[in-house]
This record gives structure tokens, C-alpha cells and sequence, in this order.
């Protein structure tokens, strides 16, 4: 299934899993952080009010979860038992597509408003209502260094999905050729 130097290409699930763990305490760190800052005044009508406690968690949390359980399944499948590369394909694409999803949604609301103009982001981020005059337990102000870590090492993990997506697509191919060891394609013969 997995040959010649692509069967290398799941342990790219090793630099994802470590990438997630540091993603995943940096998520909580801002999630603890947002949850303890207080709102400015919500007097104006543009102001979005503050998620629940639950929903900073998930929105600062989703994707590190879950691709830390996803990448310890597949390491361990890895070396369990013998898997075909359409698996990682698909695994693959799914995951990029929400880690796109998710660092366009940090990049808008985090990353874009420190000290930018916000008008207009009250509406669809909530993170631009905090009171940063007060606090210094700011996400947007004094915690830069966890928001910019955070996106960045989602940028990695993109990366890596597409450089696992690209070597699962070329394992395909191969099999589909007839490189891969075991059963032809179109033919009944086992090998």
C-alpha cells in the first residue's frame, strides 16, 4: 500500500500531533483569557454580545481537539495494521478543509484586529468588544504572543496536511498503476 519512500508519509501525523498539543494549550489559554476579560460597555447597538464559556471553549479549541484525537487514531493504525492510502487522502482533505475553515475564522477576528480598525467586525466578532483599557489580560492586546502563536501553528498544520494529502495522493496513484504491492487493478490475480 504504503511504498518505497511514502511509506514514511504517516508519520506526518507525528509533526501534526505535536503541532495540535501546542495549538490545543495555546486554544485554552486564550479561551481561559477571553472568558476572564470583561465586555466594554454593550450600551451600542453594533455590539455583539459575549458567547457562553462553552462556545469561547469549542471556538478556541475545535480543530486542536479533534486532530489530536484524529492523529493519535491514525498513528496507531499506522502501526497496527496495514491501511490503504485513500484513508489518509480522504482523512487529509477533511482536516484541511477544517483547519482552513478555522484559522480564516482566527485570522479575521484575532489576528486582523490588533490595531487595525475594527468597524464593522462588532457584528461577527466578539473579540473586538472586549475592554482592553482596563484588563491586562487582554487576548488582543497583551496576550498577542498566544493569538499569533496559535494561528501560526495552524498555519503549520495546514502545511502539513497538504504535504500528507499530496504524498497519500501520489501512494494512490502508484497502487493505482500497479507500483503497490498486492492485487492488480483489473485484473482477479493476487500477487
Amino acid at each position: 500500500n504504503w511504498t518505497g519512500r511514502l511509506r514514511y508519509a504517516p508519520l506526518l501525523n507525528i509533526a501534526i500531533l505535536l503541532a495540535s498539543v501546542v495549538t490545543f494549550g495555546l486554544a485554552v489559554s486564550y479561551a481561559n483569557a477571553s472568558i476572564r476579560t470583561p465586555m466594554e460597555n454593550q450600551a451600542e447597538v453594533f455590539m455583539r454580545p459575549r458567547p457562553t464559556n462553552s462556545k469561547i471553549i469549542v471556538y478556541s479549541t475545535f480543530m486542536p481537539f479533534f486532530t489530536i484525537l484524529q492523529s493519535g487514531l491514525d498513528l496507531s493504525l499506522h502501526f497496527l495494521i496495514s491501511r490503504h492510502p485513500i484513508y489518509s487522502l480522504a482523512i487529509s482533505s477533511v482536516y484541511f478543509i477544517g483547519w482552513l475553515v478555522q484559522w480564516s475564522i482566527w485570522m479575521h477576528c484575532e489576528i486582523s484586529g490588533i490595531g487595525f480598525d475594527n468597524a464593522g467586525k462588532g457584528e461577527t466578532c466578539w473579540q473586538v468588544n472586549l475592554d482592553h483599557r482596563k484588563y491586562s489580560m487582554v487576548p488582543m492586546r497583551s496576550s498577542e504572543g498566544v493569538v499569533n502563536g496559535r494561528v501560526g501553528l495552524g498555519a503549520v498544520v495546514i502545511a502539513l496536511y497538504v504535504a500528507y494529502f499530496a504524498m497519500a495522493l501520489l501512494a494512490v496513484l502508484r497502487n493505482r498503476r500497479g507500483g503497490g504491492k498486492g492485487m492488480k487493478i483489473g485484473t482477479s490475480e493476487m500477487r
